[in-house]
């Protein structure tokens, strides 16, 4: 008997298809934001954290927008993905990752990234929900049957805590930080071209490889 996981039949892909559209609309939103990103953080920060909230543009924008928006919207936008990835694993198991792995191919850094986790994610499963829930290791934790409210609280314990701790450095060292968001906003073409070009390599790097026909 074959090791290979069963392919997804029509209706299955369909629904996963279903479940990925948030997920990929926000990946891909994240994606575009960067190439305005010294923009946005001068003149829609919010913007900013609603479409790309990561870690270094959280702190570029934490002295710009009020407190309450800083959490709400940076913590919705953040756990948003988290519970259709984790749908994904644990309706799809091993078929589900599998038809990712062909979709997005090896070089993919969220395929590279789950299997490089996958090792790991037995022993610190737990502390990767909490510290690191990103694409990956939502997909795991449903892949591996985490318990949903396991998931749910780690998850969500975890991004709080994380937006707390960037929002004290951003208090801390808001002088620097302030700084930094003016001399992007002084040279934004500039920026916009190198992040133009970073995000072109990244998705290049991304692409799923082709094989050879002959």
């Amino acid at each position: 008997m074959s090791d290979e996981p069963a392919v997804l039949n029509e209706t299955e892909r369909r629904r996963l298809n279903r479940l990925a559209v948030v997920p990929g609309v926000l990946m891909v939103g994240a994606l575009i934001a960067q190439i305005p990103s010294a923009t946005l953080a001068n003149k829609a920060p919010l913007l900013l954290i609603a479409l790309a909230p990561s870690d270094p543009f959280l702190i570029l924008t934490v002295n710009s927008v009020p407190v309450w928006a800083f959490f709400v919207v940076g913590f919705t936008r953040l756990i948003l993905p988290d519970p259709f990835l984790y749908l994904i694993g644990s309706e799809f198991g091993p078929r589900g990752r599998a038809a990712i792995d062909a979709e997005l191919g090896p070089r993919n850094r969220i395929t590279r990234s789950i299997s490089w986790l996958d090792r790991w994610f037995p022993r610190f499963g737990p502390f990767f929900i909490a510290a690191l829930p990103n694409y990956p290791v939502c997909l795991l934790s449903g892949l591996v049957r985490v318990r949903p409210w396991i998931f749910g609280v780690l998850n969500a314990s975890g991004t709080a805590l994380r937006l707390f701790v960037i929002w004290r450095i951003g208090r801390v060292f808001s002088g620097p930080i302030g700084s930094v968001v003016e001399f992007l906003g002084r040279y934004q073409l500039a920026f916009m071209g190198v992040m133009a070009v970073l995000v072109v390599g990244q998705v290049w790097t991304s692409q799923p490889q082709t094989q050879d026909p002959g």
